[in-house]
């Protein structure tokens, strides 16, 4: 969060770089998305489908965008949730990580409206008028930006830092059942006892729980290298920072940096477009219009990139539409996946609503 932390964690992305390279050796050659793509076709093939049925989540739609270009006679059906826009993917690891923290902080402001509409019994952050959820947290924010907070009640006892709270905003955007809950968190820690949310950090931290919340540096490494050197972090993570506050700090050293840190990869195949190939039947894209990681506009972007796609809209929040239940929502993955049909463009659904 500080020049002096990012000066002594620049070694630390080396380090990873170097080792990972040790021990992966000519693997990390060979992931790119292109190469997932063959070895999917490769796997139709085997298992003897004459086309290809294919759902991909998040990072699961670049492996779809990849595929239906290169095999667009393989596609039977293709449904992609949490759509990312395959340009700025494989165009660079600054514009990819600036891709997915741009759409965060709105997606954050939304949490404070839905909020501050639920009013106090449903929400603890809208209990403090006149003070309303949205100035509660960014006192909070201050506060924290200041001094680490007292988290008393954690195992061990010890603060709540400001890169800690930032943390703690990723799974909670993506997971908007959870709003309740890190609501209390967070008035909690505005009360000044933030041992939930520290607690919530720690286990965040943990390596289990990093390599299942975000693609791995390896495989992005090799669909889009960096292109500013890693002695570059001042300049590209004050854009970033600029671009998307609350992420950038963790997908900025965690996807970004690994990049620029001499990676030791060199993919032999690494599809970068076009991307307008037309497939048999369309693809079927699904997009939250408040996702917080892959956002709606560039969903918007990839159905008319694409040869042959259909977006339904879902008016919903987190990341991707599964993060709320809609019956009508599954029942257009179902009608799509078994029967081919495709919503009518420019069909918009609704879920739940946070907070109810």
């Amino acid at each position: 969060m500080t020049p002096a932390q990012s000066r002594a964690y620049v070694p630390k992305v080396i380090e990873l770089a170097r080792r990972c390279g040790r021990v992966s050796g000519t693997l990390l050659d060979n992931i790119s998305s292109e190469d997932n793509a063959r070895d999917l076709n490769r796997l139709r093939q085997l298992v003897g489908d004459r086309a290809l049925t294919y759902v991909g989540v998040s990072y699961g739609s670049v492996i779809g965008e990849t595929y239906a270009n290169l095999f667009p006679n393989r596609v039977r059906a293709m449904m992609l949730d949490g759509v990312v826009d395959p340009i700025l993917w494989t165009k660079s690891a600054e514009a990819r990580v600036a891709d997915h923290i741009s759409p965060t902080l709105p997606a954050f402001a939304q949490f404070l409206k839905l909020c501050q509409a639920a009013g106090p019994a449903r929400c603890a952050l809208a209990r403090h008028a006149p003070l309303t959820a949205a100035q509660r947290v960014a006192r909070l924010f201050r506060r924290a930006r200041r001094a680490p907070i007292p988290a008393p009640r954690a195992n061990p006892a010890g603060v709540l830092t400001y890169s800690d709270l930032l943390l703690t905003t990723f799974q909670p955007m993506r997971s908007p059942l959870d709003w309740l809950q890190y609501a209390r968190e967070l008035d909690a820690a505005a009360s000044g006892n933030a041992s939930a949310l520290e607690t919530a950090a720690r286990q965040f931290r943990m390596p289990a729980n990093l390599s299942e919340s975000t693609t791995s540096a390896a495989i992005q490494c090799a669909d889009g290298p960096a292109r500013r050197p890693l002695s570059a972090w001042p300049a590209v993570m004050g854009h970033l920072t600029r671009v998307g506050p609350l992420w950038a700090p963790f997908l900025g050293w965690t996807n970004w940096a690994p990049c620029a840190a001499n990676w030791p990869g060199h993919p032999t195949e690494r599809y970068a477009g076009p991307w307008n190939a037309k497939t048999k039947h369309p693809i079927l894209l699904i997009n939250n219009v408040f996702d917080p990681a892959d956002s709606y506009t560039r969903a918007q972007h990839v159905e008319r990139l694409l040869g042959n796609a259909v977006l339904l809209t879902v008016h919903s929040w987190g990341h991707p539409s599964y993060a709320l239940p809609s019956k009508c929502v599954d029942w257009w993955r179902v009608r799509y996946l078994v029967h081919l049909i495709t919503p009518p463009r420019g069909a918009v659904r609704q879920t739940q609503r946070p907070f109810r």
